[in-house]
């Protein structure tokens, strides 16, 4: 490669640098408000920063250079690989979002990083370059490769809904428009039922989250236990081999025990109606 080529590329380099770094201040400021970039986009154009950074000096060596340009490349460098030696691991494991599925507009995606509390599905839009995430999120356990056997958005229904089947099943019904969801309740409440059906989720490793359409209460499935939440909660054990152990979160914190079949195939249906029942006795 010739010497004039050589200095063409570093300058381009120095240049492309000094044009991404106010670009990626205004792509941070942009994501403060509920958006996330398409591809990955912040994250990549940051890497590619330090990354011509620490190329740039290496590729000038042996070049004459004007002294500027000489002392711009040398602390450059120095200020390109520090911060990558750091933020290049994390940039590419903590920021980044991973596309599950798709439906139209619609994407369910992951968010994975060391820095997390927990791992969470979360719904968006895909407006342009930017993915706005929406408030619905999904409480899932485990980070390996994942693809959700079925993932849909029922904007007529004001619902979305999915499952993923094998080690760690998933299944979820919630609403993202809470008037259509009430609205359709009797179509819900099917399809509710018609996920558990194809997928249990009574094993230790199965999750769920299911949001009924007439009163908002939401069930969930959590390695052997539920929970039913509305104005009070309760925690439902059915791990144990001969009976359920049922907590009411009212401020007195009461354990009550039942038979084993006492809900059934604790569907969510049945455990709904179960605890109706219940909430009913105790009046």
């Amino acid at each position: 490669m010739s010497d004039s080529l050589r200095y063409k590329i570093v300058l381009w380099m120095v240049w492309v640098q000094i044009v991404l770094l106010p670009i990626i201040i205004v792509m941070i400021n942009v994501t403060n408000y509920g958006v996330i970039w398409r591809w990955n986009l912040i994250n990549n154009l940051m890497a590619g920063g330090y990354i011509l950074g620490l190329l740039a000096l290496p590729i000038s060596r042996g070049l004459e250079k004007p002294g500027l340009l000489k002392w711009w490349l040398r602390i450059d460098f120095w200020f390109s690989l520090i911060p990558a030696v750091i933020a290049l691991p994390l940039l590419f494991y903590c920021g980044r979002h991973f596309i599950v599925a798709e439906d139209g507009d619609y994407v369910l995606y992951e968010e994975r990083g060391i820095m997390m509390a927990a791992p969470y599905y979360w719904l968006g839009k895909k407006e342009g370059l930017f993915i706005r995430k929406l408030p619905q999120g999904i409480r899932q356990y485990d980070y390996g490769n994942r693809k959700a056997n079925c993932f849909k958005v029922d904007t007529l229904k004001g619902c979305m809904y999915g499952l993923e089947q094998g080690a760690s099943p998933v299944a979820w019904v919630l609403p993202i428009d809470t008037i259509r969801y009430h609205r359709y309740a009797d179509d819900i409440k099917a399809l509710i039922d018609s996920l558990y059906q194809v997928q249990p989720l009574l094993s230790q490793e199965s999750y769920g989250t299911f949001v009924y359409p007439d009163n908002f209460a939401e069930i969930n499935y959590e390695g052997g236990e539920i929970s039913y939440t509305d104005s009070i909660s309760y925690d439902i054990d059915f791990s144990e081999s001969d009976s359920l152990r049922i907590i009411i979160y009212d401020g007195k914190f009461p354990h009550l025990s039942f038979p084993k079949n006492a809900i059934g195939n604790f569907s969510p249906n049945e455990v709904k109606t179960f605890i109706e029942k219940l909430k009913g006795d105790k009046r």
